[in-house]
């Protein structure tokens, strides 16, 4: 029998490529959890009572997050929903301390550190965007 050709690996994307790519949506999921959870907390203990406006960026939060399929980052299109989620929770953030320092509140440690969740997820947007490859 003859040896079948091999197929040629151009068609298909490199393993570094494809770790970059999980471990992106891994980080994009795991602050999309991160958010949500933080700011139901902070939603039930009453702490956006006060704040009209983060109160609605979190209602686009919301919106954007059930965009994401079963709450898991799959793709690229999960991808983008998370980067939304990732921009309202920020303008949220931004709207209840705009020096975000988060010093009144209570889980001032819990909110930067899903500000530095959202921040490394947007970054990784942005070097998609410029085209620069970070894994």
């Amino acid at each position: 029998m003859a040896a079948k050709p091999k197929k040629p690996s151009a068609a298909n994307p490199s393993r570094d490529a494809r770790l970059a790519l999980e471990k992106r949506l891994a980080r994009a999921e795991q602050a999309c959890q991160a958010l949500m959870a933080a700011f139901t907390e902070l939603e039930n203990a009453g702490a956006l009572d006060a704040h009209d406006t983060a109160r609605q960026y979190l209602q686009m939060c919301r919106v954007h997050y059930r965009k994401i399929r079963n709450g898991k980052v799959l793709g690229p299109a999960d991808f983008n929903a998370a980067v939304d989620v990732c921009t309202s929770a920020r303008r949220a953030l931004l709207a209840l301390d705009p020096a975000l320092n988060f010093d009144s509140f209570t889980p001032a440690d819990t909110l930067r550190d899903i500000l530095q969740q959202a921040d490394g997820v947007l970054g990784d947007y942005q070097q998609l965007k410029t085209g620069g490859a970070k894994p």
